[in-house]
């Protein structure tokens, strides 16, 4: 969220904070996932102002004041001086993550080197 944002203020993010704030969640959650589970609501009823791929774009929109975005700590810069903040979510969510790639990829020959 921006640093001027009135969520700013707080330590934690509850559900209640955002049931009628605008919202960017990735595009994975729009059809109904931990988050909608988080918010004890349907999707349809939150306030979802755009849903992103990539973190990095939906943080500009952030910083245009377009709204909050769920977001993993740490990924985008949120240092001060960056104009956004990110404050944990009350109660927690934790998010499975795996990484995922060809099982003989082919490498080029700098990368072969490291």
């Amino acid at each position: 969220m921006r640093k001027d944002a009135p969520l700013a203020a707080k330590e934690t993010i509850s559900p209640e904070d955002l049931w009628d704030k605008p919202l960017l969640i990735s595009q994975e959650e729009t059809e109904g996932g931990r988050i909608a589970q988080w918010m004890q609501r349907s999707l349809s009823s939150l306030n979802i102002t755009a849903a992103y791929n990539l973190l990095f774009n939906a943080s500009l929109f952030v910083e245009e004041g377009l709204g909050y975005a769920f977001a993993f700590d740490k990924v985008i810069n949120t240092s001060e001086n960056s104009p956004l903040v990110f404050r944990p979510l009350s109660p927690r969510m934790d998010v499975e993550m795996s990484i995922i790639w060809k099982k003989y990829q082919v490498f080029s020959k700098p990368a072969e080197d490291k």
